[in-house]
């Protein structure tokens, strides 16, 4: 059985380990994200360091000449064809202007051509969106492919809208040319793969948490077990140490009933019987010491008698109850249970010790004791003590079934937790405190299932 200083090793070890584990999935991820962005800053140099570039060459290659003075104008400002009709600031007047290219522009504008495609084709292969825009933030291509001039204005307030929500994923990248100026910017999404891998060390972390909670789980159990084990082995040894002088008392207690004779000494006769029942009483206690640990053996019967055996003992015995305290029965069960007599008489007489406690000081009350069946499920038998003593403290109820927890002076605080521990483990049933209010009493109950048919 590990200690306590082994436990705790193995608890920061198993911690330390998580934290690196983490720390390395956390890792692995951003150095993907990393990857992803140098990936998406390559696409933009090959955007700025190539296609920008041969398309103003593409565009200074193509212009219209006036046909009255021969001033010249660029061709991308107008629609491309053979001649058009405009005005000449050079003349003053409108004058046809005619196309004209200079050489070298079909080879510039096959090579623009190639490069736009193979650009399309690299994002395309991408999984997931892109969108170039120029230096004023307006779209331009998007996953590849360019954007009409004669965009509507909601498909440009969508794609406005596309831009915002890849900025909220990531930075935008900015396209320089050679000068160093903005020309435009690359935004860029995630994909699903990386999304999954941004959840990964979480999920990570979920499951070696829910493993370390499971060691505290095991661990707290294994010290209960032996906090058990430990009072196991106080009880056994009580037992054993209590078993010889209560066998001798046993024997002294025949002796002076041998020597009554002739039943002349009717009281010592008396006192005698009340000693041999309440030896009897001990070495049964002892008895129940010495069974700690073991499955105790049940049989078929009803609470009634139990109870009243037990109510019959405290009521025979002076002392035990003041004369103004009374104790009333109200017998209704008839459903059997299976039960063990003895520790069940033992849960009872707890009870009763409790609720004769609880009016020590005003040394007046009543004590009820109360059986009913139930016929929810298969069937239940409810036994039901309350009193009219002290009652409990409201800041104390969650705690009177607490290994240690007491209210009295010298008491162990191991009645009711054993007592619950009796109904719940080895009879299957439930103990709990119904109600209690300071200076006005407390109720228990106690629910057993009724035995089933043939069992």
């Amino acid at each position: 059985m590990w200690n306590m200083k082994t436990r705790i090793l193995i608890l920061t070890v198993m911690i330390a380990l998580v934290w690196l584990f983490f720390y390395y999935s956390f890792g692995l991820v951003s150095r993907l994200r990393d990857a992803r962005r140098e990936a998406n800053e390559t696409i933009a140099w090959f955007w700025a360091g190539s296609q920008v570039p041969l398309s103003t060459l593409a565009e200074a290659g193509m212009v219209y000449v006036c046909s009255e003075c021969g001033a010249t104008f660029p061709a991308y400002r107008f629609e491309p064809g053979g001649e058009t009709t405009g005005y000449c600031q050079q003349c003053g007047k409108v004058t046809k202007w005619y196309f004209v290219s200079f050489e070298g522009y079909i080879e510039r504008d096959q090579i623009l051509r190639s490069i736009r495609t193979l650009f399309r084709d690299l994002v395309e292969r991408l999984e997931y969106q892109t969108l170039l825009t120029d230096d004023q933030m307006r779209p331009q291509v998007l996953n590849g492919k360019a954007l009409s001039d004669s965009v509507s204005g909601d498909s440009m307030r969508v794609l406005q809208a596309l831009v915002r929500e890849l900025d909220s994923e990531n930075d935008p990248i900015p396209i320089t040319g050679a000068a160093g100026e903005i020309l435009g910017y690359l935004h860029y999404g995630s994909d699903e793969l990386e999304r999954e891998l941004l959840v990964v060390p979480y999920v990570e972390m979920g499951l070696i948490l829910l493993i370390l909670i499971l060691f505290l789980v095991l661990v707290r159990s294994e010290m209960k077990k032996e906090k058990e084990l430990a009072w196991i082995g106080f009880a056994k040894e009580t037992a054993h140490q209590l078993s010889t002088p209560l066998s001798s008392l046993m024997g002294w207690i025949e002796i002076l009933g041998e020597r009554t004779g002739n039943e002349e000494d009717m009281e010592l006769e008396e006192a005698l019987e009340c000693m041999g029942d309440d030896v009897e009483k001990l070495l049964q206690i002892t008895s129940r010491y010495g069974q700690m640990g073991k499955d105790p053996r049940l049989e078929e019967g009803l609470v009634n008698p139990v109870i009243l055996d037990t109510v019959h003992y405290f009521a025979g015995r002076p002392g035990f109850i003041s004369e103004n305290i009374s104790l009333k029965t109200d017998f209704q069960s008839k459903f059997p249970v299976m039960l063990n007599p003895v520790l069940f008489g033992w849960v009872i007489e707890n009870l009763l010790k409790n609720s004769i406690s609880a009016m020590k000081e005003e040394k007046t009350g009543t004590i009820r004791i109360s059986t009913r069946d139930l016929q929810e499920a298969s069937g239940k038998v409810e036994i039901e003590v309350a009193d009219t003593g002290s009652g409990i403290a409201f800041a104390d109820q969650k705690r009177v079934f607490n290994a240690g927890f007491t209210t009295r002076r010298g008491g162990w605080g191991l009645g009711l937790t054993l007592s619950r521990r009796i109904i719940e483990s080895h009879h299957r049933g439930t103990l709990r405190l119904k109600a209690s209010s300071p200076g006005k009493g407390t109720t228990f109950v106690i629910h057993l299932p009724a035995a089933a048919k043939g069992s």
